[in-house]
């Protein structure tokens, strides 16, 4: 069975300030104002980072959890990167995680990066994920 998550962006004529509805919560997401946004909210990559940051943390606290292990906080920076080659364009997210708790073993950082390159927005981007564009009324 397929598990669908669904959002609905609208765009009135105020310059790239979008609402993005979901079942029950409400956020915006704009463009710098040097591309002709308004810097209102962040803008779609900021959430995608956001997204996978969080999703990355909650999976390894998940994790963590279950196996009794004490981490303390998490934080994780992710960092989109573009490097022109010759054949184009390059992007690489580079994630970096810490961990409060500086006690843990090298083989429990490993497996905890391990389990948080499973999280569900992290096998979205990396696996091909198809997207199909439909015009309704």
């Amino acid at each position: 069975m397929s598990k669908r998550n669904q959002v609905i962006a609208s765009l009135d004529e105020q310059n790239y300030f979008t609402q993005v509805q979901t079942d029950n919560r409400v956020f915006y997401v704009d463009e710098p104002e040097d591309i002709g946004g308004q810097n209102k909210a962040p803008h779609p990559t900021i959430y995608l980072l956001g997204a996978l940051a969080s999703c990355t943390a909650i999976t390894i606290r998940m994790y963590a959890q279950r196996k009794g292990w004490e981490l303390g906080q998490i934080k994780v920076d992710a960092e989109k990167v573009v490097k022109v080659t010759p054949d184009g364009k390059e992007t690489t997210i580079i994630k970096q995680i810490a961990f409060e708790n500086k006690d843990l073993t090298e083989k429990e950082i490993k497996r905890l990066l391990a389990i948080g390159e499973k999280c569900p927005i992290s096998l979205m981007l990396k696996n091909e994920t198809k997207m199909v564009s439909e015009v309704v009324d």
